[in-house]
């Protein structure tokens, strides 16, 4: 067991280190974010006066949503680390050694998290200038579903990665996917605005009750139903898809 944690540390630490080498990557993820605060959610304020519109702000809308788009497109990139890691080699040669298949998955999956958690942190941080004025409590719950989210999404494209393992592909992939998923959650626009088509077809979406759970979550309802189906179903969705991710990283590196 202290080899197993062990083992993960060391390929964590060295994931780490070599994004330290190149913090750029760190900033270019909250580019998007702060564009959206600065250049779309000023359009907002023109429809929060409108019937169904379901916050008092702006801010107390759209913040909670865009933290939660932070982690679908920068945990649904995560996999193109590992594409330059097959193109290096560095994956054929961990064939040779002893390391442990189920530390070397852990290891990508909580460096992506880490990198994750810090870009959410600095996008909560940076809305305070914004007008947003979050529930201290709430918001480490919602960072504890930003975790999981993260380690769903990142296990998915690393094993996406490991399949397609070109970057063109991997691209159109995570698009395909991502963008519907976004755009049916709720976080641009209140879904109540949506034809009752597209709102039923959102509720098959896990993301919307994620985008939902948030706005709750930095109002401080900790205990709403909205919440609570949230954290199931990620919780479930990261169990199954780190297990994917595992049985991929045992198939390449056998």
């Amino acid at each position: 067991m202290k080899e197993f944690f062990v083992s993960t540390y060391i390929i964590f630490k060295e994931e780490i280190r070599i994004l330290i080498r190149n913090p750029l990557w760190i900033f270019v993820g909250l580019f998007e974010p702060v564009v959206y605060l600065l250049l779309f959610m000023p359009f907002l304020k023109g429809v929060t006066s409108a019937p169904g519109f379901p916050a008092e702000s702006t801010a107390r809308f759209f913040v909670p949503g865009l933290i939660i788009m932070t982690a679908m497109f920068n945990s649904s990139y995560a996999g193109f680390g590992v594409l330059d890691l097959l193109e290096s080699g560095f994956i054929e040669r961990l064939r040779v050694t002893p390391v442990n298949r189920l530390s070397l998955a852990l290891g990508f999956v909580l460096q992506s998290v880490t990198v994750l958690f810090i870009q959410s942190l600095i996008v909560c941080l940076v809305s305070l200038f914004f007008g947003f004025t979050p529930n201290l409590i709430g918001m480490i719950f919602l960072f504890m579903l930003v975790i999981l989210m993260g380690t769903c999404l990142s296990s998915i494209s690393y094993t996406a990665a490991f399949i397609v393992k070109d970057g063109g592909v991997l691209a159109s992939v995570i698009n395909f996917v991502v963008l519907p998923l976004f755009l049916l959650s709720g976080t641009m626009l209140p879904l109540s605005f949506a034809p009752k088509s597209i709102q039923i077809i959102a509720m098959l979406n896990p993301f919307t009750y994620a985008v939902n759970a948030s706005r709750f979550l930095s109002d401080g309802n900790i205990a709403n139903n909205e919440v609570i189906i949230s954290f199931v179903i990620f919780i479930i969705l990261s169990a199954l898809t780190v297990q994917w991710f595992i049985k991929i990283m045992k198939e390449t590196v056998a």
